[in-house]
């Protein structure tokens, strides 16, 4: 198969698109007329023609368009072009992968690991890199990492009062900037969310091509996986309400990226008192007697275990929200039993602030905390509340090893078991 028309009766229309659609002049065109005539002398020509199309003239073009990005075909051109069509990177015409590379080096941007890309994404880098260098150092780079990796990928500045925990760019927690008076500033660590997942991006792919495109002073901190996904237990799919039990995952390969805190333990021991309740609690104020905006403290979304091996509970931002039942579990979630069951467990009182979870600054999830250590005190029935906070209302927490502070100094007491 040729790619090159060798012929004299060239279609009407401009020299340079019959020269795109591949048709070029034969040799036999410089035959004097006395040759010309000769039918011996032509197909010798033409001969040599079909001869050097690959061994020549291909190649011939194919240095002379180094630098042309848009290299096309006679198949591409008398199909996808000819009819206004869409056109996929791998139908255009592609040079070698090394000449791929040479050629984005060449045009400023010198790749440390020239594996990180496929020749599609190095393809897509040559043609536009040269307009990229003048929008450097502004949002647009993640523009264009988009387009060169074929993502969908979005960045997000951090935040932080103590270049030690970072929270997205208007996340609630964020207080009062130091310009003016406070003490929150924005930095330099970014995060980037790839809702959906990576697909078929490699995350070292990403955080290589990241660190060579990006401007030079921002620092990746994270890269975050973001999924919504519908649950549902009715085969019909007519309801997307059910409740979540457990979620697997599993990982093929993991980087970190940054790292506190173990996350992901088990929950302390759950215990059943059927037909009992605790009568016991722990409370900011013992001596209340108004039980107005008092509630107990239920089932966290998750555990995780800080740097001391203790388990802490944390809470998805819809499980901090207080709910209110006609009557109350018998399940407890915590211990051991100090005595028998209603006075040898002791429920929770808040109400309660909430705190980022150490670590994992970007996420909307939140760990409890008291301004002050809470004290046991004997509770009636008719004082311990029906409100609750939690992912379920099936387990009231009880008997936590202490209380402390997952920050030091910052005056927020958390239960830990």
């Amino acid at each position: 198969m040729t790619d090159y028309t060798y012929t004299l009766n060239w279609p009407d229309g401009e020299i340079q698109e019959n020269l795109r659609l591949g048709y070029r002049t034969p040799r036999s065109i410089l035959l004097p007329p006395y040759l010309s005539i000769n039918q011996y002398f032509t197909d010798f020509m033409d001969a040599v023609d079909e001869v050097f199309e690959p061994l020549v003239d291909q190649k011939t073009e194919i240095l002379g368009d180094l630098r042309n990005m848009w290299v096309t075909n006679p198949s591409l051109e008398s199909t996808e072009i000819a009819n206004g069509q869409m056109i996929d990177f791998s139908r255009w015409s592609q040079p070698e992968r090394a000449i791929l590379a040479k050629q984005v080096n060449a045009l400023g941007m010198n790749f440390q690991n020239a594996g990180v890309l496929s020749d599609d994404s190095y393809q897509a880098i040559a043609r536009w890199v040269g307009q990229y260098w003048f929008a450097k150092g502004t949002q647009s780079f993640i523009d264009f990492i988009n387009y060169s990796l074929s993502s969908q990928l979005k960045v997000t500045p951090l935040w932080t009062d103590d270049y030690v925990n970072f929270v997205a760019e208007g996340d609630p927690s964020i207080g009062t900037p130091i310009w003016e008076g406070g003490t929150w500033y924005p930095t330099s660590h970014v995060s980037i969310i790839a809702s959906g997942g990576l697909q078929s991006l490699d995350i070292k792919t990403l955080v290589a091509f990241f660190y060579e495109i990006a401007n030079y002073n921002l620092v990746l901190y994270s890269v975050e996986l973001a999924y919504n996904m519908w649950i549902t237990d009715d085969v019909t799919q007519t309801r997307t309400d059910a409740e979540i039990v457990a979620i697997g995952l599993w990982a093929v390969s993991a980087i970190n990226m940054s790292n506190l805190f173990r996350f992901g333990v088990d929950s302390p021991p759950v215990t059943d008192l059927s037909p009992e309740i605790p009568m016991q609690a722990l409370t900011t104020n013992p001596t209340n007697t108004n039980f107005t905006g008092v509630y107990l403290l239920a089932q966290p979304t998750g555990w995780f275990q800080d740097a001391d091996g203790d388990t802490v509970p944390a809470y998805g931002a819809t499980d901090q929200t207080v709910t209110t039942a006609a009557t109350l579990p018998s399940t407890v979630c915590g211990g051991p039993a100090s005595g028998t069951p209603s006075a040898g467990y002791s429920l929770i009182f808040g109400p309660v602030g909430w705190d980022p979870v150490p670590g994992s600054p970007n996420s909307d999830a939140r760990v409890p905390y008291f301004t002050s250590v809470p004290v046991e005190r004997t509770a009636a029935l008719s004082e311990i509340p029906a409100q609750m906070v939690g992912a379920q209302r099936a387990q009231m927490l009880v008997n936590p090893k202490g209380f402390k502070e997952l920050v030091s100094g910052s005056g927020h007491f958390t239960p830990y078991w």
